[in-house]
């Protein structure tokens, strides 16, 4: 029996009972002002404008999340690409994804990694129980947050000792264990911190993950989706005085898995590692210095073992895949006023070099993701200012510069982006001063990879076709054009709720696109032929890429009652070929209702993931049929110290897959977490 028709009207029916029982709830509210940099000014989400969401600690423990995609899943205009028998992710960003078009940081610093095969071609391993919040920025943002995030950009801080501990501890424990039933999965986390006085605190969390295969929503077994995860981080939070911090942190993901077919299959052992300082200072009696300096490295490694083989000699041997990245960055912002006009001027620089090293005795993975060296950097300035209370201008503009080096290609390049933003907000002096009204227009620029420009070789048989490398790449230039408006309101229909939403359109044009082309021996572009004897593959540029949407994002909490509802609708086109983009999402539109009683001890919800078909692709290109996912959670805080929660994951078994993932997702599931601490 299918159940999307009368879930529909169920939770059509539940979001209008929130709003109206909004009315009666009269328990306190509790408001979080969550701040973030969305323009490398600090800021609370409600005056940020512009396509950005937020996901925080307290979202991934209410849901149960146990993977990035369940964090990011909710938020509109962002999906990502996974395969069961890999824990990394990639995440796409209004149809971009890829070699860096979304740059993704952990505390700052890059995640490169990428290996060419079936599977997306950039992504990370990350452990979001590591997590304190991430936050995603839509569109072109490389003015300042660096080169190639045309897409956008995605920003995850760690857990640190001072938002771990309480106001009145010097020292805590915390330790959560999680049993789900699809899979036997079962997860132990520990988190320790201690305060060292006035000077700041240590942390340190470790993460053990171990499960089974799941079954899908028809009960299949999924092979190979089985995975067992270390993850271990250490920080250091320095006060050392006022206004001033410094953070320092060491992260390791370490993941064991195996994949492949019967006669290629690996043993893969994956250590990512990332190291990061980041020293701030909010100078005591002046606003011109706030200013931020840090630097990182970021090593993926990953080991696969030869487990089968046509020949035999081949089993036991290794291959390896070794990314490093390194970089830093500094920038301050000077607040001033000048004639009456308030300015926010940021200036800052930043650079970061990936170094590929690849080494395959087997076979060709080191010609398919070739050993290089790119470095890539820029400088920026930008000034908010600021025109009384009705009007406000953001002016920036960034100078890029990269390098390319390796066996065959040496190349370089540089860019001017600028970037302009106008922000209206007509009604200031009244009630409705929360609502504002914005247009954007900004520039990306993102260089060629170093598997782009270099992958060569054949593909192994029976679809024997030659990869090309192409030293005549360019980089890829974006003009994005965005409009839209926000708002944020308190006391609506009771004191101390808070009604907060932003919805906008974007069209976003890409010159220079790089993208995968299949030459048959006709010279005509396309998918490759049934014989594929004859075909090459190269990355070229494509003349003209655009892609286009719509987003919406909105949230009401009264305390007992809260609800909220995202959605977007994405389309992309290669406008020289005259066919969709193979990375276009499917539309969805995801809402959540949840209630709160027993002094807010106790909550209960539901979450609806409504997610159309994708059957707008080009040739050849896999499509997926739309789906109704329906989760539930419950929580209760027996104290301050221990607390329960149940999640019930796609409790109406859909047989789904997501678009671009390679294998179907698991169907039902009950997860059961305690949660104990200890601290004084």
């Amino acid at each position: 029996m299918r159940y999307h028709s009368i879930l529909r009207t169920l939770l059509a029916g539940f979001a209008l009972l929130a709003l109206s029982s909004a009315a009666i709830a009269q328990e306190e509210t509790k408001l979080d002002l969550i701040t973030v940099i969305i323009s490398k000014v600090k800021q609370s989400l409600q005056d940020a404008v512009g396509g950005v969401s937020v996901a925080t600690r307290k979202d991934l423990e209410q849901h149960g999340s146990s993977s990035v995609s369940d964090v990011l899943a909710p938020m509109p205009g962002v999906s990502t690409e996974e395969n069961a028998n890999d824990p990394a992710q990639a995440v796409n960003v209004r149809g971009l994804q890829d070699f860096g078009r979304v740059a993704v940081t952990i505390d700052g610093a890059r995640q490169n990694f990428q290996r060419t095969g079936h599977n997306a071609d950039g992504m990370f391993y990350f452990e979001p129980e590591m997590m304190q919040q991430v936050t995603v920025t839509r569109g072109p943002v490389a003015n300042v947050y660096g080169s190639g995030a045309i897409g956008g950009v995605v920003s995850f801080e760690t857990i640190d000792s001072l938002s771990f501990l309480k106001e009145d501890e010097n020292f805590a424990v915390q330790e959560r264990l999680r049993y789900s039933t699809n899979g036997d999965g079962l997860l132990s986390g520990t988190t320790g911190a201690v305060r060292l006085g006035e000077f700041g605190g240590l942390l340190g969390s470790f993460v053990y993950r171990d499960s089974d295969d799941y079954d899908d929503g028809d009960g299949n077994t999924v092979a190979d989706s089985n995975r067992e995860i270390l993850a271990g981080l250490v920080k250091a939070t320095l006060t050392p005085a006022e206004g001033q911090r410094l953070d320092v942190s060491y992260l390791v993901n370490n993941d064991d898995f195996a994949n492949g077919t019967a006669t290629a299959r690996y043993g893969n052992e994956v250590k990512a590692e990332t190291l990061a300082a980041k020293y701030q200072i909010d100078a005591p009696g002046t606003d011109l210095i706030e200013l931020t300096a840090s630097a990182y490295w970021t090593g993926t490694h990953q080991d696969q073992e030869r487990l089968t083989a046509t020949n035999p000699v081949f089993i036991g041997l290794h291959r390896t895949f070794q990314i490093d990245t390194y970089g830093t960055n500094v920038f301050n912002t000077s607040r001033f006023e000048t004639g009456g006009l308030r300015h926010s001027l940021t200036i800052g620089a930043d650079i970061f070099q990936d170094n590929v090293k690849v080494v395959d005795p087997i076979s060709t993975a080191d010609l398919f993701t070739p050993s290089g060296e790119r470095t890539a950097g820029g400088a920026f300035v930008q000034d908010q200012i600021e025109f009384g209370s009705l009007l406000e201008l953001i002016i920036a503009g960034r100078f890029d510069a990269y390098e390319l080096k390796g066996d065959t290609v040496d190349s370089d390049g540089t860019n001017f982006s600028p970037k302009a933003t106008v922000v209206l907000k007509p009604f200031a002096e009244t009630s409705l001063s929360g609502l504002k009204f914005y247009g954007t227009y900004a520039e990306g620029y993102r260089a060629p990879s170093v598997t782009e420009t270099m992958i060569g070789g054949f593909h192994p048989f029976p679809a024997n076709f030659e990869f090309l490398p192409n030293p005549d790449l360019i980089p890829e230039t974006a003009q994005n054009f965005e409009a839209g408006l926000t708002g944020a309101f308190e006391n609506v229909l009771q004191d101390e709720d808070r009604l907060t939403f932003r919805a906008g359109a974007f069209r976003n044009k890409v010159k220079d696109y790089i993208g995968a082309a299949f030459i048959d021996p006709d010279g005509d572009s396309g998918a490759p032929t049934f014989d594929y004897s004859d075909d090459t593959y190269q990355y070229v540029n494509i003349s003209r890429a655009l892609l286009w949407g719509v987003e919406l994002e909105a949230g009401y909490d009264a305390g007992r009652v809260f609800a909220s509802v995202a959605g977007s609708h994405i389309r992309g086109d290669d406008e020289t070929a005259d066919t969709p983009l193979a990375t276009v999402p499917a539309d969805k539109l995801v809402t959540t209702l949840g209630f709160r009683f027993l002094d807010q001890k106790a909550t209960i919800g539901a979450r609806w993931f409504a997610v159309a078909e994708q059957d707008r692709v080009p040739a050849g290109t896999p499509t997926s049929e739309a789906y109704d996912l329906v989760n539930l959670f419950g929580s209760y805080e027996l104290n301050e110290n221990l607390s329960f929660a149940v999640n019930a994951d796609n409790v109406f078994n859909e047989d789904y897959r997501a678009y671009m993932n390679g294998t179907d997702s698991p169907g039902r599931s009950f997860m059961f977490t305690v949660t104990g601490r200890l601290g004084g």
